[in-house]
């Protein structure tokens, strides 16, 4: 499990960051558990309160086991008072085929993490791992008003192409 770089919040948490594994698909139960209702409405565009658990275990290990091909995913974990390795957000990008030079990207961050540098850290080592494969723009879906993903992305200082449609924004930019 290669790390690919850590990082200490302002309030002294260590923060690391790694490609995902197979065998983190209870990292990622235990991620989508401790996020806040509203997190999770605005990252899956749904209401997910109902969700049966063992359908929340399965995207996990779909999530998990990725075609290196065509997704990738940077997990950022901290060891928490327990001594356990935790997530405290994912990253990821899936193009539909393998020589496609554009891929949808995803993220969400625990949000006691949140407006820690996590989603920026999240962010930029997935972009770099894109750019090893030939990926050259991200895009993805927002809900127009998840305004903190919105500045996020404002502040990442990239070129912005944005369409918006029944509430949702469609967001592309250049990596």
């Amino acid at each position: 499990m290669a790390i690919l770089g850590c990082y200490t919040t302002p309030v002294g948490q260590q923060i690391c960051l790694r490609f995902i594994q197979p065998s983190d698909a209870g990292l990622l139960v235990d991620l989508f558990h401790h996020l806040s209702a509203e997190t999770k409405r605005l990252r899956f565009h749904l209401y997910t309160e109902r969700l049966p658990e063992e359908r929340v275990w399965q995207e996990a290990i779909t999530l998990s086991n990725l075609d290196p091909q065509r997704h990738v995913a940077v997990v950022a974990t901290v060891v928490e008072a327990d001594g356990e390795e935790h997530a405290v957000g994912v990253a990821r990008f899936a193009r539909a085929l393998p020589e496609d030079s554009e891929a949808e990207v995803a993220i969400v961050v625990r949000d006691d993490f949140q407006r820690k540098g996590v989603g920026r850290a999240l962010l930029t080592q997935l972009a770099k791992a894109a750019r090893e494969r030939g990926i050259t723009h991200f895009s993805g879906w927002v809900l127009a008003e998840n305004v903190n993903l919105m500045k996020l992305i404002k502040n990442l200082e990239v070129t912005v192409e944005t369409e918006t449609k029944y509430g949702e924004r469609k967001v592309r930019v250049a990596i």
